[in-house]
């Protein structure tokens, strides 16, 4: 099996080479699950022994990778570099960019792609979620903050506010119980790649009611 892929990673490899980049839109492991005029979101999956096309990211973009990866990547006009990527991890991108990557493992490849198209401006309210319980500030910059959210098994935000919009990605799954101000408690389940799209200020309370970790990124747009 591992010879198998292999031989398909260099025929595809050796086919990098005259491939013209596409748009992002146009590369078909990267499937768009959510458009809006702040961001796009790509759910993109790339199997054993396949690769992407060279594509343009127009856009600054952050990624999250679900699942440990050993990947090639190259820019247009460089060599192929390893790329090591572990799970849960984000980055961020300053666009454009031209590049691939390939998988010469054997097991899937996977990540939630963030698009930042545009951002709100500053928040007359200010920021709250600074320095709330359990949330780690992971990467800032002028347009967005990036915070890891890890819940234990019993663990609660407490009730908490995002001053702005934001993108919730889930990395580990859990049974949670969310709460929020003059609204009936709901439990929920997401699982690693779910993500939801807050559109504004939003309070609320999120507890662990499982027995497995629960971690997400959470993307706050400036």
């Amino acid at each position: 099996m591992i010879k198998v892929v292999i031989v398909v990673f260099l025929l595809i490899f050796s086919a990098w080479q005259a491939q013209a980049p596409v748009p992002l839109a146009a590369e078909g492991h990267h499937h768009l699950k959510l458009e809006n005029e702040y961001a796009r979101v790509y759910d993109v999956l790339v199997p054993p022994g396949d690769s992407t096309l060279f594509h343009i990211h127009s856009n600054d973009y952050a990624y999250v990778t679900l699942g440990d990866a050993n990947l090639k990547a190259q820019m247009l006009g460089k060599e192929a570099i390893d790329l090591v990527l572990k799970n849960g991890e984000v980055r961020y991108t300053k666009g454009p960019i031209t590049h691939m990557f390939s998988n010469p493992t054997e097991a899937p490849f996977r990540n939630i792609t963030v698009e930042i198209l545009r951002t709100p401006g500053a928040q007359p309210e200010g920021r709250e979620s600074a320095g709330l319980p359990h949330h780690l500030v992971e990467l800032e910059n002028d347009r967005v903050r990036i915070l890891r959210l890890i819940l234990e098994p019993g663990q609660s935000t407490g009730m908490h506010t995002h001053a702005s919009m934001n993108l919730a990605i889930t990395v580990g799954g859990a049974s949670l119980l969310y709460a929020s101000p003059g609204g009936k408690p709901e439990t929920r389940d997401p699982k690693p790649g779910d993500f939801k799209w807050n559109a504004g200020k939003l309070s609320q309370d999120l507890k662990n009611v499982g027995s497995s970790r629960f971690e997400a990124i959470e993307i706050e747009f400036k």
